[in-house]
């Protein structure tokens, strides 16, 4: 089985927690400026998107695009690191169930969005140290 791309972490000063993601989330959730800024390059590369979502883990980018309508891009503030940050593409694995039995194979949305992401987080130049997660440290977290 092929290993798809689907988790990034960088650090990045340029996204720093909101006073209400402070006070909201007790400093553990962050990144709405993040999702804000993904939302704006996502829309830039030909990517609708529907808008973002406050979650109890991050923020879920929600994609309207109709080739991307399973798939959404969390992302939030990467404890690891005081600015660090993960961004992440759901599912994460090339086949999908819908229904009962249909199966939808999704691995070239997969590539794409990884392709989108890796452009937009290597070509600000305020954000580094960017790491896809290798196939293990997926295992480990799912």
């Amino acid at each position: 089985m092929t290993f798809y791309k689907t988790h990034i972490e960088f650090r990045s000063d340029s996204f720093p927690q909101t006073p209400k993601e402070k006070e909201e989330w007790d400093e553990q959730v962050g990144g709405i400026l993040l999702s804000q800024y993904l939302t704006t390059e996502l829309e830039k590369h030909g990517i609708e998107v529907s808008g973002g979502i406050a979650e109890d883990w991050g923020y879920l980018i929600s994609l309207s695009d109709e080739n991307f309508s399973d798939i959404w891009i969390g992302c939030n503030h990467y404890l690891e690191y005081e600015n660090g940050f993960l961004v992440f593409i759901h599912p994460s694995k090339p086949i999908i169930r819908k229904w009962l039995f249909k199966k939808i194979d999704i691995s070239e949305q997969l590539t794409i969005l990884a392709n989108i992401l890796n452009e937009i987080l290597m070509a600000n130049p305020e954000i580094y140290a960017q790491r896809w997660w290798s196939q293990e440290e997926m295992r480990l977290m799912g």
